[in-house]
Parts: structure tokens; C-alpha cells; sequence
């Protein structure tokens, strides 16, 4: 029930937000209003998951730096080696997944098809995360790997956007007519 009561409260702003937008421009593409929507509800999904449970609590920062994972792929190993096969599915797969939708979807709204531009936006989401967590979230321990597995999210959405647009180049049309970003 908590969650929904976020959702909503973080919804309707962003449906008042398009909606004055609307009678503001006094324009509506479907095709934007898709991206943008996809894109905030990307952000939300990693907002919900990382941070939005958890209460804002400051603490001695003894405590966090006890928690805190600065080797590269230390936790990876650890949750590969777990006995338990949900453990490495949660920790590694979950990490993985929350970041491919913004990975997708930022070609699309901010017009970057570079993937060191993606993977740059992908890495400051995530390093925005563990900050927050740091300074923040007790319970939640900043790791490094989270970095890398979130990254690694953004670049195979990147790449399953790329290959659609692939595909579609070679069974369709031109990227131009597929991309309207320039016409909207």
C-alpha cells in the first residue's frame, strides 16, 4: 500500500506537469509523450527500487564506511558464491535489469546514439544512487559493483535499442523516418 501511495504522489505531478505543458504548447505528439513517460517511469522504477523505501536518516559516518564496498567485484564474487541460486539472481540479475529501460530509452529522449554518452548518463544515475545511499540510507551499503552492474544494465539497453533500430533500418524504413524527434 506504501508504494502505491508514492506512485501516485509522484505521478500525478508529472500528469499535471504534461498536462499544462499541453495547454501551454497547445501541442501533442503521442510519439514524445511515450518517450518522456517512458523515460520519468525509468527514473521512478530506480527511485522505488533503491531509495524510495527506505528512510532518510542521518548517522555517524563510522557506520556507513563499515558497510561500504570499494573493491571492484567483490560483492559480485560473494553473491556468486552464495549457496542459495537467488541470491546471485537478486543481487547481480536485479542490478543488471533495473537500469536497462533508461539504457533503452536515452538514445530516444535526449537524442544521444553514442554509447559513451549513454554510459555516461547510465554510470551518473547509478553513482547518483550510491551517494544518496551513503549520505542517507542506513541499511543500504554504497557498493561499487552496484556501479558496474548498473552500468552494464544501461549499455544492454543501449544495445537492444540499437539492435531494434537495426533491424527495423533493414526491414522497413531509414533510421530518419523511425527517429521523428526532428519533425516533433
Amino acid at each position: 500500500m506504501f508504494l502505491y501511495v508514492e506512485f501516485i504522489t509522484l505521478f500525478a505531478p508529472w500528469l499535471l506537469y504534461r498536462i499544462i505543458l499541453f495547454l501551454v504548447k497547445k501541442e501533442f505528439s503521442l510519439r514524445t509523450e511515450l518517450i518522456n513517460g517512458f523515460f520519468y517511469f525509468s527514473l521512478i522504477f530506480i527511485y522505488y527500487l533503491t531509495i524510495a523505501p527506505f528512510p532518510f536518516i542521518f548517522y555517524e559516518k563510522e557506520y556507513y564506511f563499515a558497510l561500504m564496498n570499494l573493491i571492484p567485484f567483490q560483492s559480485i564474487y560473494g553473491s556468486l558464491s552464495h549457496d542459495y541460486f537467488m541470491v546471485p539472481l537478486r543481487n547481480i540479475g536485479g542490478n543488471i535489469l533495473l537500469f536497462v529501460p533508461l539504457g533503452f530509452i536515452i538514445p530516444l529522449r535526449f537524442k544521444l546514439s553514442k554509447l559513451s554518452k549513454v554510459l555516461f548518463v547510465g554510470f551518473s544515475v547509478s553513482l547518483t544512487v550510491e551517494i544518496i545511499q551513503f549520505l542517507w540510507l542506513p541499511g543500504r551499503s554504497p557498493d561499487v559493483d552496484d556501479l558496474i552492474l548498473n552500468t552494464l544494465g544501461a549499455l544492454i539497453g543501449f544495445l537492444i535499442f540499437n539492435s531494434l533500430v537495426m533491424l527495423y533500418e533493414k526491414f522497413k524504413r531509414p533510421l530518419s523516418e523511425l527517429l521523428v524527434w526532428n519533425k516533433v
